[in-house]
């Protein structure tokens, strides 16, 4: 009201000095005319939010112009713009490099708000520049700068630092194919989305799945190297996610954490090169894009990359440089569909510095992870997954007192506390209507039965079980069997879970075989004593049938599971079968964070279904059925590891995601006259295997193992080397060694495999489109047998011998990811090519074999 007043004041004052020159113009023309001009004279502020119209997350740095002038401003970190202006204009463009550029019309109210839905490209055309042989790349001299730099930029140089931190996972289903959406149910929840505004540019709809928020305090300690997370509050819901515990330490900060200082990045279990990397130039091609961009009012070089070979494990992107200490302030980093990677169509990251002064390095405060996961077929749904993480109130080269890093991740007792007030509070942005109608769509999505379906397969297929209620049935792979000794095998097992009780877990099985037609039967009741150090203790008992070549102490450290379940097929005989009555007790405890202590007693006799004899201690003559009465002591040390806690179990995983350690076994099994043992003995075995980062090289693991008996035993009690004759590939068996060719009292075994990713063959021609992967193998072995023992072995059928001088060595190269799941190994037995007492009576010296696995 007020400016319309002052308008026709202004009017009328003018109305009467004009009056005598322009007599003939209208009172009221000056009143429309002076309340245009007065319309005009006010600021216009457009402010709002740019995301990206397919994932809906924000797009960093889009630039908003107003059309026909040099007025415009740039998106922040969260995709948020504002911008005034002072002069009418009709519209804004917004642009963003891999985006179609879009224009918004301006209505004339004062202040505007614009939610701006880009839309990526399909496809991208590469850019081919066309520059003098005396050109020189003005990016190289900013990124010599950034490499000499990196040391005192890197924030692993700080002594210590800790923060508040707050982060937010989602899970969405993506790209539903029309049979899904077919299914019952399905349209509720397409149609509740869609009512939320939770779909793509395409209205193509978007089904959430799981969605987690999580407040903590997170501490990190130089020297030695140390990582503690206090977990304050959690948040979650999912579709197929019962354990709100678990999921707390998973999307907390700890596995959550990217530095590009590092020459490498790990995601999705590769390791990617950094643009910021020592051999920086050797990997990318990199554009100068703006030599003056201001970021927050920081001054900035804006660098575009991307990787020099479209295969190669690196990323596509722009660095934002701050001109004062040449520090990474802002990073845009995507791994595109062309890198070498199973099911994952495309990974982006984009982070934050802190970016406050020069005296220290900055750290990172904002960290934006999005992973699209393809179709498996063409009847499912790809996946989206959004991780959000900020940190706050840093704090740096603090002191701790001893003992503060000892428990790794904590909880607070009222973690899952619902309280919508904590989260108000604790948010660093507010979440919009569609984001908090996640949770509650969710429960709709649990309920649609086809989900409730793929729940039950993925269970099945990661876990190996089917969980119903309180039990969970399984595991699959034994439920059917043929072989030599029990012809047709069907077994049915169960095992208790959370549902039933999170400290009891029982289980059980039995299995009839119709050679026989007599019943085996197993059963076990562990119990958790405490979950802060975790520990637990349990009994069991089963009468079944076991294979003496399946008693290698080195099989038993390293069991692979597709591997056990084929050793109940095909002439199981060969492998000495007995009969079995086995009872073990245990208690077990994380002495701290990263060292565990078992101590175990077994009693288990072994009746053979072949020739076996023994000559008694006593000097009672000879023996045919072995009795073992045996105390172990273990003792496990996994630095780099943090347990994860769930409400059954206790699961390592590593914790220093960007570096491996080693992990060291060391047991010793005291044998015993008591209990009916026959024997009395002593065993040390030792282990140590470690998962090798290599860079362009990819990834190693070796396992060494070395073990001593100075006892004289029988033959089972041996170490009998594992061989290998089933068709399937183990990586820890000696692949072309027969069952029973060789047998040990002193022994020292070396396995190597190296996973060369996409060397050298996303270099070749037609090849590269295949992304097939080079894999090596290597197997060494050293070991005697003492002459008692060699005295003891009475089984005229197997030519069971303890190795020479010279140890034995296979090697071998194969191919991996073959139809993204195949693998075929190609080995090579390079000592005791002519091993004439072989059991089969011919020394296998090559041999081709197959495997399924499933890696990234």
């Amino acid at each position: 009201m007020r400016n319309e007043l002052v308008t026709i004041f202004i009017a009328l004052m003018f109305d009467k000095i004009l009056m005598s020159y322009f007599f003939r113009f209208p009172v009221c023309l000056l009143l429309l005319l002076f309340g245009s001009m007065t319309a005009f004279a006010q600021n216009i502020v457009i402010k709002g939010k740019v995301i990206d119209a397919v994932t809906e997350e924000p797009v960093f740095y889009a630039t908003i112009a107003v059309k026909g002038t040099s007025i415009g401003t740039n998106s922040n970190f969260d995709g948020r713009f504002k911008l005034e202006l002072t002069k009418r204009a009709d519209s804004i463009t917004v642009s963003c490099i891999g985006y179609i550029q879009q224009s918004f019309h301006i209505t004339r109210a004062a202040e505007q708000t614009l939610n701006i839905r880009l839309k990526p490209f399909a496809r991208q055309l590469k850019e081919v520049r066309v520059t003098p042989k005396s050109y020189v790349n003005p990016a190289w001299e900013i990124m010599s700068e950034v490499i000499k730099h990196k040391p005192a930029n890197d924030y692993r140089s700080l002594q210590s630092y800790q923060y508040e931190n707050y982060s937010r996972i989602e899970l969405d289903a993506t790209n539903l194919s029309a049979n899904l959406l077919r299914k019952k149910g399905f349209d509720k929840a397409v149609s509740l989305a869609d009512s939320l505004h939770i779909s793509t540019v395409d209205r193509l709809p978007v089904l959430p799945l799981f969605v987690s928020e999580t407040a903590s305090d997170f501490y990190y300690r130089q020297n030695p190297d140390s990582k503690k997370e206090d977990i304050k509050r959690t948040k979650t819901n999912g579709v197929g996610f019962e354990d709100g515990t678990l999921l707390a330490q998973l999307t907390g900060s700890t596995f959550q954490q990217y530095n590009f200082y590092r020459n490498f990045v790990s995601a999705a279990g590769k390791d990617f090169i950094s643009p910021i990397a020592d051999g920086w130039k050797a990997w990318y091609n990199y554009e100068l894009e703006n030599r003056n961009a201001v970021i927050d009012g920081k001054a900035c070089y804006q660098i575009s990359f991307r990787p020099k070979r479209a295969q190669d494990l690196a990323f596509t992107g722009t660095i934002w440089i701050a001109q004062e200490n040449f520090a990474l302030y802002q990073i845009k980093a995507t791994i595109e569909p062309s890198a070498n990677l199973n099911f994952i169509h495309r990974i982006s990251i984009q982070q934050q510095m802190e970016g406050n002064g020069t005296e220290r390095p900055w750290l990172p405060v904002k960290t934006r992870i999005l992973v699209e996961v393809n179709q498996l077929t063409a009847n499912t749904s790809g996946l989206l997954a959004k991780s959000y993480t900020a940190a706050k109130n840093i704090i740096v080269n603090k002191e701790y007192p001893a003992g503060f890093f000892d428990d790794g991740i904590t909880m607070a007792d009222d973690v899952l506390t619902r309280d919508e007030h904590f989260w108000d509070i604790n948010r660093p942005d507010s979440l919009t209507k569609a984001e908090k109608s996640v949770y509650s769509l969710i429960d709709t999505v649990k309920n649609i039965p086809a989900i409730r379906t793929y729940i039950t397969v993925a269970d099945l297929l990661i876990n190996g079980s089917y969980r119903v209620g309180g039990i969970s049935l399984g595991p699959f792979l034994q439920t059917y069997s043929y072989n030599s000794v029990e012809g047709s095998r069907f077994r049915i097992g169960f095992k208790t879970n959370s549902d039933f009780n999170n400290k009891w877990i029982l289980g059980s099985y039995i299995a009839i075989r119709t050679k026989n037609r007599d019943v085996k039967f197993g059963g076990s009741v562990d119990y958790i004593l405490s979950r802060k150090n975790w520990t637990e203790a349990g009994i069991g008992y089963t009468h079944d049938i076991n294979q003496v070549a399946l008693l290698s102490d080195n099989y038993l450290y390293q069991r692979n599971n597709l591997f056990a379940a084929f050793t109940r097929f095909g002439q199981i005989d060969k492998r000495k079968v007995f009969d079995q009555n086995f009872f073990n007790a245990y208690i077990q405890r994380d002495i701290f964070k990263t060292f565990t202590e078992k101590f175990s007693f077994a009693n288990w006799s072994l009746n053979p279904q072949f020739l076996f004899n023994f000559y008694e201690p006593n000097g009672q003559g000879m023996g045919h059925t072995l009795h073992v009465s045996e105390f172990q002591f273990e003792s496990k040390w996994s630095p780099g590891i943090q347990p994860l806690l769930s409400e059954t179990f206790n699961r390592p995983v590593n914790l220093k995601t960007d570096v491996t350690q080693p992990v060291l076994t060391f047991r010793y099994t005291l044998g015993l006259n008591l209990f009916g043992g026959d024997f009395a003995f002593h065993k040390f075995t030792f282990n140590i295997t470690e998962i090798l980062k290599m860079g362009v090289l990819g990834r190693g693991r070796y396992s060494f193992s070395a073990g001593y008996i100075p006892s004289s035993v029988p033959y089972p009690l041996l170490e009998n080397h594992l061989g290998n004759e089933i068709a399937f590939y183990n990586p820890y068996a000696f692949n072309l060694m027969h069952f029973f060719e060789f047998a040990s009292d002193k022994y020292a075994s070396l396995n190597y495999t190296q996973h060369f990713e996409g060397l050298l063959l996303n270099s070749i021609p037609v090849i590269k489109n295949f992304k097939w992967r080079l894999v090596a193998t290597a197997n060494v072995l050293y070991g005697s047998i003492s002459s008692t023992n060699q005295h003891n072995i009475y089984d005229n059928s197997i030519p069971l011998r303890g190795l020479g001088s010279t140890p034995y060595i296979e090697a071998g190269y194969g191919i991996e990811n073959i139809f993204q799941f195949i693998r075929v190994d190609f080995i090579h037995r390079l000592t005791y090519r002519d091993n004439v007492g072989a059991i089969s009576g011919q020394t296998r010296n090559f041999g081709v074999k197959i495997s399924a696995q499933v890696r990234l």
